[in-house]
């Protein structure tokens, strides 16, 4: 089954899009609960797992009934399975994960926002560069742009974060806007 979808070519761009819309938000929810992920996630590699046996089941039956390409379900045939329901299930996540961000952040937007400056624990100059800080206890990074081409050093000696953002549901935060200030 997953062979099967996996070789059409369209599913590839629907998948790197659900993944750029992904990149682009999901930094800005704070605390987000570690076992909501896990559970997000297994729910949806069960619920592919189920589909994946139902479509083995028919296949079953269907060359049964045709005595046609009699083919024994080897181990190959199942990690080629495994895998796949793996990959969906986390393009199925990361989609859930997605609308649950939106509506967190929607949320959000009708809240007070309240404003908070953090030191930078570390910055990281690379293909996408990162500011490290501390939040209620857990590290965190967002992504920034350096216009002023500043070094690690200056941004960590001379700089704070400065974040605005609100509450939401289940003790997370929407970061509304952020930027770097000297101290």
């Amino acid at each position: 089954m997953t062979e099967k979808i996996l070789s059409k070519r369209w599913i590839y761009f629907v998948m790197a899009f659900v993944l750029i819309i992904f990149q682009r938000g999901y930094r800005l929810i704070l605390n987000f609960p570690f076992v909501l992920n896990i559970s997000l996630f297994l729910l949806c590699f069960l619920i592919i797992l189920v589909f994946l046996y139902q479509y083995n089941q028919k296949e079953k039956d269907k060359n049964n009934l045709t005595k046609k390409n009699h083919k024994i379900y080897d181990k190959v045939d199942l990690f080629i399975d495994l895998l796949g329901c793996l990959i969906f299930a986390f393009f199925i996540f990361i989609t859930i994960k997605v609308a649950v961000n939106f509506y967190l952040e929607s949320t959000a937007n009708d809240l007070p926002t309240q404003e908070i400056k953090l030191p930078i624990d570390n910055y990281i100059s690379g293909r996408s560069d990162l500011l490290y800080y501390h939040f209620e206890d857990k590290g965190y990074s967002l992504g920034y742009s350096n216009p002023d081409h500043l070094t690690r050093k200056e941004i960590i000696e001379h700089y704070v974060l400065n974040i605005k953002y609100s509450k939401s549901i289940l003790d997370m935060y929407v970061i509304k806007e952020y930027n770097i200030e000297i101290k």
